[in-house]
């Protein structure tokens, strides 16, 4: 591996912190009762893979892809070959990049990479220098 970086947004679970609790609450009601515990339990456990997925995203180069994934890599996962990019942008802010595919959270600058072939891909980076030069050592070239 050449290079990996996680992004956290840990103001998704401040604004998550009520639904948890109210989930909490109806998975304790319904053990006390004795209904709907299976439902309320695939819930409640769906729901917190869902939240942990969202929370944080891992971008990992190796020499011959690019492996862009949730935290848990279960929902969120994207491979890009080296070969299919055409060229890389580095922009100013995370949410300049507009690609049909964006994996973001806030962080420094963003990365757009033009693909060959299907559609293009942009994610957040906080390190947007350290991945400009792994790129370029693996031969894509900068474009605009």
């Amino acid at each position: 591996m050449l290079y990996e970086e996680t992004l956290y947004s840990k103001w998704i679970i401040a604004l998550l912190v009520p639904p948890i609790i109210g989930m909490s609450i109806g998975l304790y009601e319904s053990f006390a009762t004795g209904q709907g515990v299976l439902i309320m339990t695939v819930a409640t456990a769906l729901t917190i893979a869902v939240i942990l997925e969202a929370m944080a995203f891992r971008v990992r180069v190796y020499e011959d892809r690019i492996f862009l994934s949730g935290f848990l890599g279960l929902f969120i996962r994207k491979t890009i070959r080296i070969d299919e990019i055409e060229w890389f942008a580095v922009r100013n802010s995370w949410v300049s990049c507009n690609a049909p595919l964006h994996f973001t959270l806030p962080g420094k600058a963003c990365v757009y990479l033009k693909r060959r072939k299907g559609w293009d891909v942009s994610f957040s980076t906080n390190r947007p220098e350290e991945i400009t030069e792994v790129l370029r050592s693996l031969g894509v070239q900068r474009g605009a």
